[in-house]
């Protein structure tokens, strides 16, 4: 692509790039509005989501501890109500034996009755007496601990049972004759056997009172558990009517898998231990093994195949258990997910009915603002094609001027380097032209002499001035070839540089008492000899022009090492004239920047020799440095050279 080619591009990308942005930006911008709505209607579904399951585990949690607190309430009252309901059945029986033995006494054909009588009417009309399902009687007992009364087993009666033990070896009939001696009332509990199960021992609660005219006690007792079992059905009815919202009920089962309590009537009491649901799992299994593993109460997700205002079928429910230890109860309740679900899908169809609204709306104005600013941009295209032509112009005529004052440098550089060049030729001549002058004077004066000219000394004469003629030719050739302007690469060994660039500057050096030390390597590289010989001269004139105005060395040293690393030449400078100051090290590659005034320097030479190792692709820099020679230590600025081996 030719320089017009690519200045067509850029105007044509001035032109027509802000119309493709406007387009881009615009397909943006509408993705940007879509994906927020998006984004806000997620953002809403969590929000919808999250209240509806807060809400909802808030509720059935609220009920569950209610129910909780009203079963642990139940429990708490039972032994006292238990309590109370026997001593009141005591009581109840005790006035009615006070009044047939006070109704009898006062009748005149039983007043000369024995007392037998009586207390036969009174074990008939107590003996009948049955409460709490018939598990409930009364009995007597004398202060001997005899069995006056004992309306289940009537054998038991007339013996004495003063030392019977209890199944734990209590003998609580003592209990019942010290009430007796003290004329009291007083509660007892001790563990008996049920009618019909012999095996097993039940707490059982007992109330006594005097009856003074028999000097007995009548009494009654109950089963703590037979008590409970009926709270405990009173609870589960109680419980079995609580209702709330349209789907809310109290679930109760316990360990061994037994529904107590449900919605649905078909389940109560039935065990569903190892039941799979739909899911192939033992739901009530993991209900039971999940409340017990969290006796402080948690919410469970599983499957459900029941709900109240619906027929039979699979639906996700969240439930909140709390384990009741001491009845064994696991009580819970829960809500299902599909009402979320069904709000959820409800809320989605209403935003893609208004996202597709918004698209549409979003469409038109995207497409008048992207008309709108297509015309703007073409305009300002246009303007900044034209300003970019007229800032070309201005560039290209930086460009000639910059090139102008580069040719100038060049020109400075060339001059300057071809005045040292010079002065190099001239001093170079003085020894051939002395031996010339030498040789042609001794001719002369052999002559004047002798008046003829000897063989032997004409022949050495014309030798030395033949040799002298040579050695002036050599030192022609050499710098014109220095000032040829060849701009081939080729390859030169850096040994055969460097003894061109010394035999050019050699004279200099050694009228100062330089001392020149190199290390050079056998290098062959490729690239253009001239303008490095150019640079090592530029450089080693200034080592040269440093250690000039340093009158106290003892010895002026110039160190030159050339070596191959990473397939780069790399040369270093070195000299011992004290190095170059902090605050201009790094000026010394600028242009016309100079030390030794307008009469001395043209700040010219390191700023060509950078502008030359760049276009070699190489790299040059400075840096001060210490250094020994001959165990003596040393200060000095480095220059390094970096080549490429090939160009």
């Amino acid at each position: 692509m030719n320089i017009n080619n690519n200045e067509k591009y850029i105007v044509n990308i001035i032109k027509y790039g802000p119309i493709l942005l406007v387009l881009i930006i615009s397909f943006l911008i509408t993705q940007f509005f879509l994906q927020q709505r998006y984004k806000n209607f997620y953002k809403e579904i969590h929000i919808t989501e999250s209240a509806y399951l807060e809400k909802n585990k808030e509720r059935v949690k609220e009920e569950v501890i209610r129910v909780y607190k009203y079963i642990k309430a139940i429990k708490e009252e039972s032994e006292e109500r238990l309590i109370n309901g026997i001593k009141e059945r005591v009581y109840e029986a005790h006035r009615i034996a006070t009044n047939i033995y006070n109704a009898e006494s006062k009748q005149s054909h039983y007043k000369n009755s024995p007392k037998d009588h009586t207390l036969e009417t009174i074990k008939n009309t107590l003996g009948s007496i049955r409460y709490n399902n018939g598990r409930g009687y009364i009995f007597m007992d004398d202060v001997n601990g005899v069995k006056i009364l004992q309306p289940i087993i009537k054998e038991f009666e007339g013996k004495s049972f003063l030392d019977y033990e209890d199944a734990k070896g209590y003998k609580f009939v003592q209990k019942i004759v010290e009430t007796i001696k003290n004329k009291s009332e007083d509660y007892d509990s001790y563990y008996w056997y049920k009618q019909g199960d012999k095996k097993n021992s039940y707490k059982k609660i007992s109330f006594y009172k005097y009856f003074a005219p028999y000097n007995a006690a009548i009494g009654t007792g109950e089963y703590v558990d037979d008590f409970n079992q009926e709270l405990k059905a009173e609870a589960i009815e109680e419980i079995n009517n609580i209702r709330y919202g349209k789907t809310g009920y109290i679930f109760i089962t316990n360990s061994k898998g037994d529904i107590l309590s449900s919605y649905d009537k078909n389940l109560r009491g039935k065990n569903e231990y190892n039941l799979k649901n739909s899911k192939d799992k033992y739901l009530i299994q993991d209900i039971i093994n999940f409340s017990k593993n969290n006796p402080n109460g948690g919410f469970y997700t599983y499957t459900s195949t029941i709900k109240p205002t619906e027929k039979l079928r699979t639906t996700e429910k969240i439930s909140y258990f709390l384990y009741f230890k001491d009845w064994d109860w696991i009580i819970g309740s829960g809500f299902y997910l599909d009402a979320l679900h069904k709000d959820i899908e409800d809320r989605r169809k209403v935003l893609e009915a208004s996202t597709k609204k918004a698209i549409e709306n979003i469409t038109y104005i995207s497409i008048l603002i992207t008309i709108f600013f297509i015309l703007l941009s073409s305009f300002i295209s246009n303007l900044v094609a034209n300003k970019f032509k007229k800032y070309k112009e201005d560039i290209q005529k930086e460009i000639n001027i910059k090139i102008e004052k580069e040719k100038l440098l060049v020109q400075q550089s060339k001059m300057a380097t071809m005045g040292e060049m010079i002065a190099n030729i001239a001093h170079q001549w003085k020894q051939p032209l002395s031996i010339i002058s030498a040789s042609n004077g001794l001719l002369k004066f052999q002559k004047e002499m002798n008046g003829t000219i000897d063989e032997k000394q004409l022949d050495e004469a014309t030798d030395a001035i033949d040799n002298s003629v040579k050695n002036l030719s050599n030192t022609i050739d050499d710098f014109r070839n220095f000032f040829n302007p060849n701009k081939t690469a080729e390859y030169f060994n850096i040994r055969t540089a460097f003894e061109k660039t010394f035999k050019l500057i050699d004279t200099h050096l050694k009228s100062h008492n330089i001392k020149i030390i190199t290390k050079i390597d056998d290098i062959e590289i490729k690239s253009l000899q001239n303008e490095l010989l150019q640079i090592l001269i530029n450089i080693l004139k200034n080592a040269k022009d440093e250690l000039v105005l340093i009158d106290k060395l003892e010895q002026k040293l110039i160190l030159i090492e050339a070596k191959e690393q990473n397939n780069k030449l790399i040369i270093n400078i070195k000299d011992n004239a004290g190095g170059i100051p902090a605050d201009i090290i790094d000026k010394v590659f600028k242009a016309y920047f100079t030390t030794k005034g307008n009469k001395e320097g043209t700040g010219i030479g390191l700023y060509m020799s950078k502008q030359i190792i760049e276009n070699l692709h190489g790299k040059i820099g400075v840096e001060n440095c210490e250094f020994e020679f001959e165990n003596i230590k040393y200060k000095g600025a480095n220059f390094k050279i970096e080549l490429p081996i090939t160009l």
